[in-house]
């Protein structure tokens, strides 16, 4: 090795050294945002979803400042309560075929053990081979493992320990918890309806000083708010449409209480993907117990298929990459990461989370690869030297 390559050797170990201590700290900033995250989570989701929400409701505010002359804490307090009416009021309707539908419930819980009964005392039916293999395979265990002597004899079993109280306890104690994060979630709405764009002022102060640096944050508030206006009323419209047609089809399979679990459906695909295969679920399993045939089973499944396919998997994703200008495979993993870290909650607040990520990368120098990788538009080619030469 010549004296020059020892020096330029020496010269770049600091450099690659420096490279891989900002990757050790960047890995480890992730994982200690990511254990915030999952820490902190009962007090980020109630604020998340109080945030969008606003986001959500802000324009009726902003309407009924214009144009009634309204003040910002009596337009919240009406926008508010005119959303809560309007729940209260699908809720009282649907209150009769819900009555209705848990007076069935043990009619249909005495059906469903009769039918797993008889399925299990007849000895060429799936569940009873697949009884008589995990009983085998129990055994076979047990005379491996079990030293004594005794091993053909049975066991006695044990009495049942379980009781229906703690059962109760838990849950009430999460009924009551979910309660009072409603009422967190609603006091904050209206709160941050209230301050209306103080906290958008505020952080454009404390942005930097320079003409530019407040720019840029102007820009990046106003595409957030923008793109996450347009998503959230994009899915509810998605959501009425597939419970009207879910309403529709059920009513003409002659299911009982059609509208009640078409609303279910239309409230179960704010979920994506998991809601439409939880309603094909539930729905399956009510048609079997009211009409106990495989044909209404299959017919229900099959028009939850289509209309799944129709509005979940083509119209909602085309709508959701042409809104958030983010690609559905970047979408798809979204909702697998936030719904492993927050559950239900981060399948609803996954994807906005996200265009609020996006937004910022793609104004904050350096991180504009990060968008560019998130994004659904195909990079813009840049001009040779020759078409330049050519245009001009």
């Amino acid at each position: 090795m010549s004296s020059n390559d020892y020096i330029n050797e020496e010269a770049a170990a600091p450099s690659s050294g420096m490279t891989r201590g900002v990757v050790a700290l960047g890995v480890l900033a992730s994982l200690a945002v990511l254990l915030m995250l999952h820490w902190m989570r009962d007090v980020f989701i109630p604020v998340a979803a109080a945030l969008f929400l606003s986001y959500l409701l802000a324009p009726a505010v902003d309407w009924l400042k214009r144009r009634v002359s309204m003040p910002a804490p009596l337009g919240a307090a009406v926008t508010v309560l005119g959303v809560i009416g309007v729940l209260a009021a699908g809720a009282f309707a649907l209150e009769p075929q819900a009555r209705k539908l848990l007076d069935t419930v043990p009619t249909a819980a005495k059906k469903l053990d009769r039918e797993l009964r008889r399925s299990a005392l007849d000895k060429e039916s799936a569940m009873a081979k697949v009884k008589e293999a995990a009983a085998e395979l129990e055994r076979a265990a047990a005379s491996a493992t079990d030293p004594s002597p005794q091993r053909g004899k049975a066991r006695p079993a044990a009495p049942p320990e379980g009781r229906s109280e703690p059962l109760f306890a838990v849950g009430a104690a999460r009924v009551a918890l979910g309660i009072a994060n409603a009422i967190v979630v609603i006091a904050l709405v209206y709160l941050l309806l209230v301050a209306g764009d103080t906290f958008k002022r505020k952080l454009i102060r404390l942005s930097g000083d320079t003409l530019r640096e407040r720019r840029i944050t102007v820009e990046i508030l106003d595409e957030i708010n923008h793109q996450i206006q347009r998503y959230l009323l994009a899915h509810v419209a998605t959501s009425a449409l597939l419970g009207v047609a879910c309403w529709v089809a059920f009513a003409l399979i002659g299911l009982e209480n059609a509208a009640f679990w078409a609303v279910a459906a239309a409230i179960l695909h704010l979920m994506p993907y998991v809601g439409s295969a939880l309603t094909m679920a539930l729905t399956g399993l009510v048609a079997y117990l009211q009409f106990d045939s495989l044909q209404a089973v299959a017919a229900v499944i099959g028009s939850q298929v289509v209309i799944s396919y129709l509005i979940g998997l083509i119209l909602m994703p085309w709508v959701t990459e042409r809104m958030t200008r983010i690609n559905a495979v970047t979408i798809f993993i979204t909702l697998l990461f936030w719904g492993w870290l927050w559950g239900v909650w981060g399948l609803l607040l996954g994807v906005p989370i996200m265009m609020t990520i996006k937004a910022v990368c793609e104004r904050v120098e350096g991180l504009q690869p990060i968008a560019e990788l998130m994004g659904h538009d195909p990079p813009k080619a840049k001009p040779s030297e020759g078409d330049a030469v050519a245009s001009a």
